[in-house]
């Protein structure tokens, strides 16, 4: 990860890096209690 940004007024967290694994990222935000978007962009 090269940078995480934290939305809190739309409840957003953007994600920016490279070889990004999209089942671990999930995991950890699912582990944090959070829930998952249906729209993750690659």
């Amino acid at each position: 990860m090269s940078e995480i940004v934290v939305d809190l007024g739309a409840d957003a967290v953007t994600v920016h890096g490279t070889d990004l694994e999209d089942e671990r990222l999930r995991a950890a935000i699912v582990e944090s209690g959070y829930d998952i978007a249906d729209s993750i962009a690659a």
